[in-house]
């Protein structure tokens, strides 16, 4: 039979070795949370990197590709085609055979006397189906065009799809000064980018040994 000092003793201990175990799971889950939270990190970083240089890719690709699928892009500059496009929306564009021109097309041609290129509504066509001469009207003008345009060409670009706000930044670029910037600026970011990445390697805590169970 324990004496009343000998069973305090005992209680004692095993409190002490309760609380020493409590503290191990503590450390244990804290060092998986962060273990876990690094990983996790690490992942965005990888997939924010990979995001980008798809992103990259996918635009140098689509530029390598463009001339030899007959595919055309121009910056917007003014707005008399709106609410179609705005200033600043770039026009994607494809070739079309002037015999199938129809009104409601947005065919982009230099109009006679014109030094530019316009990108406005064909709304009507005379002449015949191998050299047509075009009426057109910006739907934001309240009249027709002055001209009459006539095609000797077999094709003529059309818009098939707007990007709003990226024609901005094509005329940004098309500065030679801001184009030399701009390249500068980019491989610099993509150096950075990568030496921290580098660097920035998680850390790992290791949870504290702890305490032997008092007996």
């Amino acid at each position: 039979m324990l004496s009343v000092s000998e069973q305090t003793v005992s209680s004692k201990g095993m409190i002490s070795m309760d609380a020493s175990a409590s503290t191990a799971a503590s450390g244990t889950t804290a060092s998986g949370a962060v273990a876990a939270g690094a990983f996790f990190a690490t992942a965005r970083r990888i997939l924010g990197m990979a995001g980008g240089t798809a992103v990259a890719i996918v635009f140098l690709a689509t530029c390598a590709a463009a001339p030899l699928l007959h595919i055309g892009y121009s910056p917007v500059l003014t707005g008399s085609m709106r609410p179609a496009f705005a200033p600043g929306d770039l026009l994607i564009t494809a070739p079309k055979a002037v015999a199938d021109l129809q009104p409601g097309d947005v065919a982009v041609f230099t109009p006679p006397g014109e030094t530019a290129p316009y990108a406005h509504r064909i709304t009507a066509i005379a002449g015949t189906p191998e050299s047509p001469v075009l009426i057109t009207k910006g739907d934001a003008n309240p009249a027709a065009d002055k001209w009459r345009a006539r095609l000797d060409q077999a094709q003529v670009p059309v818009v098939v799809t707007t990007i709003p706000e990226v024609g901005n930044v094509l005329l940004w670029a098309q500065n030679p000064v801001q184009r030399a910037i701009f390249t500068a600026l980019f491989g610099l970011s993509l150096t950075v980018t990568s030496v921290v990445w580098i660097l920035r390697t998680p850390s790992k805590v290791s949870g504290q040994p702890s305490p032997a169970p008092s007996v």
